[in-house]
């Protein structure tokens, strides 16, 4: 296997790191950086775009304007020539070049490229006289490089005569000085377009970056716990927008938090009432054992003791006494022991258990109840639902027999998909759900098993409608239950 080379892991690895040191850069830094580059790069296009369309449109203003001064000086050029005025001819191609700074020397020559009269006052330079030498005696344009630089060289014919013409040289000297003088007036602008870039930019940084940086103290402040922290002064913009987001965000948090710290007072007080009201069941089934049962078991003792002083014709009520107290203590150990724990849920799963506690409660409280199953025959849920769910209605009875006055009592059970929904609804006196306090340990405690379980339970009444709870538990549940 070939590795690559150090060179190629090093580039993506440097590139990696300069587009991390590029989001790294604090916001209002990138903010100032945009608005300068910009600034910066258009001022520096501009400058180069003006400086080529300037020079170009120099050079065509230059060609024509030695043409036209050409052109213009080929009619008075021939008057002086036709009467042999060479002097006058002079005088009138220096006051051409005084009278135009941008014309740098004019000289008229004769077909054979002689030089009548020119415009130079320390002679004629010897490099042009070689460049002119070169030329014919045609209409034309021509840059030629002199020590002051490029000169545009027309050449126009003298009409009429047949005689040479005139040459007329325009410097780009002066245009340039023109165009540089320009140009740094152009560049000037374009530092004190940037310097205003970076004050507006800077002000633009704060007045965006306040805000945000407000947001993160309150972000870092909300990480602590402290929910006091809305921001109360925003604009109307994206950010104002983004602050007005965060302030609901921080309200429903601190409702939430409020919320939370409600229910976990109230679970807690709810875990203390089941580890008291466990504490009063053992309590009262020790009492239950030690007041009934044991006596009886004593009693039974003292009865055998006195069989065996018995005459012969007592042993018989005696022993059927005795068996009649057997049975009365057998049935209060198996009230007890269902009121515990149903054996027949464990055995038998939820509807038979559901089942033989209504019968028993019919029996005990003259109630009528009606229960009904829907699709529960040879099914059985997580062992934790179904207990939760014995519970709930168990302990909606009691409250029906205790409370509501009730003459009849419906129950609905259905398993739905992976689901158990039921329904406990009676005909008795109701009453106001809103204004029952959570301290009200039993209808705490079915919302708090149901909850537990990741269900539903919810309780429906009003005063002289009767009651109506239903719930909507999972079939199959992990979470911990109270039973």
């Amino acid at each position: 296997m070939i590795s690559p080379a150090p060179e190629q892991t090093a580039l993506p690895t440097r590139r990696r790191n300069i587009k991390d040191w590029l989001f790294s850069i604090p916001l209002r830094f990138k903010i100032m950086g945009l608005a300068v580059g910009l600034v910066a790069l258009f001022g520096t296009v501009t400058i180069f775009k003006v400086h080529d369309i300037l020079l170009s449109n120099m050079k065509t203003l230059l060609k024509e304007e030695s043409l036209s001064v050409a052109r213009e000086m080929s009619p008075h050029a021939r008057e002086h020539i036709l009467i042999n005025d060479i002097y006058g001819l002079t005088r009138l191609l220096r006051s051409t070049v005084e009278n135009r700074p941008e014309v740098h020397y004019a000289f008229v020559v004769d077909n054979d490229h002689e030089i009548l009269a020119h415009s130079f006052t320390n002679g004629f330079p010897k490099n042009l006289i070689k460049q002119i030498h070169k030329d014919n005696l045609q209409e034309q344009i021509l840059p030629l490089s002199t020590t002051e630089g490029i000169v545009w060289d027309s050449f126009y014919p003298i009409p009429e005569t047949g005689f040479g013409g005139v040459r007329v040289g325009v410097s780009e000297t002066l245009m340039q000085e023109q165009i540089s003088a320009f140009l740094r007036s152009l560049f000037l602008h374009t530092l004190g377009a940037i310097l205003v870039a970076l004050v507006l930019s800077i002000l633009l940084a704060h007045i965006l970056t306040r805000p945000i940086k407000q947001l993160l103290d309150a972000t870092q402040a909300l990480k602590q716990g402290n929910y006091d922290c809305i921001q109360t002064k925003f604009l109307q913009d994206e950010v104002g927008h983004l602050v007005r987001a965060f302030n609901d965000m921080l309200l429903q948090l601190q409702q939430a938090e409020h919320d939370r710290q409600d229910k976990e007072k109230i679970r807690k007080e709810f875990l203390q009432r089941i580890i008291g009201t466990q504490e009063q069941e053992r309590k009262r089934v020790a009492r239950e054992l030690h007041d009934q049962t044991g006596q009886a078991l004593t009693s039974i003792m003292v009865r055998l003791k006195m069989l065996d002083k018995a005459q012969p014709t007592e042993l018989s009520r005696e022993i059927a006494a005795l068996k009649e107290t057997l049975i009365e203590e057998i049935g209060a150990l198996h009230h007890l022991a269902l009121e515990l724990r149903p054996s027949v849920l464990d055995d038998m799963g939820l509807a038979p258990a559901l089942e033989h506690y209504s019968a028993q409660f019919q029996e005990r409280h003259g109630v009528e109840i009606k229960l009904v199953t829907i699709d529960m025959e040879d099914k059985r849920a997580d062992l934790c639902v179904e207990t939760c769910i014995y519970r709930i209605i168990q302990e909606s009875l009691t409250n029906v027999a205790r409370h509501a006055n009730a003459r009849h009592i419906s129950i609905l059970l259905e398993w739905r998909q992976d689901q158990l929904r039921g329904i406990i609804e009676d005909d008795g006196n109701g009453f106001n759900p809103e204004g029952v306090s959570k301290e009200r340990l039993g209808l705490y405690g079915m919302e708090e098993r149901a909850r537990l379980l990741g269900g539903t339970l919810k309780i429906d009444s009003e005063p002289g409608e009767g009651t109506l709870v239903s719930f909507n538990l999972p079939a199959q549940c992990i979470s911990e239950c109270y039973e």
